[in-house]
């Protein structure tokens, strides 16, 4: 009987991107990839946000993307899944790895968060706000 690869580090159910940055093989194209899909998204559907694929290796996990509107009848914020991608290859899965909700984290990220995400990774002795710049 052939042995399950058991990934390095199991992913906490509820991680953003933000939370398992520090195992990921490449932090910043991942990243930098990641806000690649969530602005093509943003242009798309005007919104834009990102929940992680918490059943895979930590070094890459699949990641969907997703956008909210709201109903113009009642109101109600709606969000609907754009497309999933493998953390490794950056290609979109097929929907079927949507549909399993177990498979991605509740915790979502949108793409200002991603964002200042980014600007840290490749920064990271820069002061926090990014309006410091004035120096």
């Amino acid at each position: 009987m052939a042995t399950k690869r058991v990934p390095q580090n199991a992913i906490a159910a509820d991680s953003t991107i933000a939370d398992v940055v520090g195992e990921l093989d490449k932090p910043v194209e991942y990243v930098r990839r990641v806000l690649e899909k969530l602005e093509r998204c943003r242009r798309a559907h005007g919104d834009a946000q990102v929940r992680l694929g918490v059943r895979g290796r930590s070094e890459c996990p699949n990641y969907l993307i997703e956008y909210v509107r709201e109903n113009a009848k009642t109101h109600e914020r709606v969000t609907h899944q754009d497309a999933a991608y493998s953390g490794s290859t950056h290609r979109e899965l097929a929907p079927r790895h949507i549909e399993e909700a177990r498979n991605w984290s509740p915790e979502e990220m949108n793409i200002t968060a991603v964002s200042a995400l980014i600007g840290r990774l490749r920064n990271p002795n820069a002061p926090s706000s990014r309006f410091s710049d004035e120096d």
